[in-house]
């Protein structure tokens, strides 16, 4: 699945669907025309730009998953399922986003 979507508006849909997964909000983020703007989630996996964009911009939706590490494992601490697996989902993600941005230079 893409991490990156991208979406021509039609002047009267401002509704665009989220088809990839994420770890936060914060890693979803959009273009229209490409200027950033901030979009509200009505769902997991649904996203609305206010107001409306004119027909025939580009919108673009994509994830980008920080670099930085999310969970700092320490010596002696106890190691918990749900660290290692957001560890190793954020790898996953930036390894995907990685492959995606690299399979959208070749075909540019």
């Amino acid at each position: 699945m893409s991490s990156i979507i991208n979406y021509v508006a039609d002047g009267s849909t401002n509704t665009f669907q989220i088809p990839f997964t994420y770890i936060s909000q914060s890693h979803v983020v959009v273009t229209v025309d490409g200027v950033s703007v901030t979009p509200t989630f009505i769902s997991d996996t649904q996203i609305s730009i206010t107001p409306t964009t004119a027909a025939g911009l580009v919108v673009i939706v994509k994830r980008v998953t920080p670099v930085g590490a999310l969970v700092d494992f320490t010596d002696g601490s106890t190691l918990f399922e749900a660290a290692l697996d957001l560890a190793h989902k954020q790898n996953r993600l930036i390894s995907e986003e990685s492959r995606d941005r690299a399979d959208s230079a070749i075909t540019t």
